[in-house]
């Protein structure tokens, strides 16, 4: 019975994967467009949305290579190849930036990319659907409240002066600490924030996951004396094992966006040396120091080095697991 449970759980990795077609199955483009028109009727906001936001707006990467003048615009403006990406790597606050970019990515990495999975295989054996929806709404509800509050909330939690941690620190006979001024502290209170934050949006994508399984894996389980972390090993993961992979790859060829909203909220000009990442260095010389050259040879750095990361992520985690981003 125990391998019957298996065999069902790695079905259901396999039905993810496509099935090849002989040259008789195949079906033209227009065919499949034809049979599924509903679902393509759909997708054309969606198509027109990144084409006029996200495509369209791509010629503005040759101001990276050109000295620009608002006056002339982006065509008319003189080219100087290079040297905006030689002043950036030559620049001491680049490697600084570079090296927070990546540390901060890689926390996240580490401590907020399972949680979500975590959470979803917990709620998903909650029995009691009020206290599971109750719990689903409590943790889904900070995804929509804004950074900008967010940080003034830790703010006055964590302030020296009137903060509520550090009255309770003075009434325990501790002296107060500048939480928000000492690097060392940066990094925890910000994971916690993006747990706090971001960790009950994730668990949507895994309980749906998790909806798609055959019910009669676990009743076959349940026969076979399997408790429910056996259930969850040898079941629920590796049946939604194809969409970790897949927001695995999404978050590693994501490393070099390490999250402008909470470190721009969070971060102040004493903690530069573990807050300042590439985006906020983007920011300070494209938008305060007016820039823009150099922001955009930033960002088109910053993009490279994240599509290389992406087809790399998704390279070996196929070869090793056999299942990709497409598939």
């Amino acid at each position: 019975m125990r391998e019957e449970v298996r065999d069902g759980a790695e079905s259901c990795v396999s039905e993810k994967k496509p099935k090849k077609s002989g040259p008789k199955g195949k079906t033209t483009l227009w065919r499949r467009i034809l049979n599924h028109w509903e679902l393509y009727v759909m997708m054309i906001p969606v198509v027109v949305f990144f084409l006029i936001f996200c495509y369209f707006p791509m010629y503005g990467i040759v101001i990276a290579f050109k000295e620009y003048y608002p006056t002339r615009g982006i065509l008319g403006s003189p080219w100087v190849g290079t040297t905006h990406f030689e002043w950036l790597f030559s620049a001491p606050e680049f490697l600084r930036a570079l090296k927070n970019t990546i540390v901060i990515s890689l926390l996240k990495l580490v401590f907020c990319f399972p949680i979500p999975i975590i959470l979803s295989l917990f709620l998903n054996e909650v029995t009691y659907l009020k206290f599971k929806k109750a719990v689903q709404t409590a943790i889904y509800l900070p995804y929509f409240i804004s950074w900008v509050i967010i940080s003034s909330t830790i703010y006055t939690l964590l302030s020296v002066n009137g903060g509520v941690v550090n009255n309770i620190l003075m009434a325990l006979g501790i002296d107060r600490v500048n939480f928000l001024t000492d690097s060392s502290y940066f990094y925890p209170i910000l994971i916690l924030a993006e747990i706090w934050k971001g960790a009950g949006w994730g668990t949507v994508i895994y309980i749906s996951a998790m909806s798609g399984v055959s019910p009669e894996l676990y009743e076959a389980a349940t026969l076979d004396g399997c408790g429910r972390y056996r259930k969850m090993r040898y079941i629920t993961l590796p049946c939604i094992m194809p969409i970790i992979v897949v927001m695995f790859i999404l978050q590693v060829g994501n490393i070099m966006n390490a999250g402008f909203d909470s470190v721009f909220n969070l971060y102040n000009p004493a903690i530069y040396d573990v807050s300042d990442i590439l985006d906020t260095y983007a920011y300070r010389i494209g938008i305060s120091q007016g820039l823009v050259e150099r922001g955009a040879a930033l960002g088109l750095f910053k993009t490279i080095i994240n599509f290389c990361l992406l087809l790399g992520a998704n390279f070996i985690v196929k070869k090793f697991n056999g299942v990709g981003i497409y598939g």
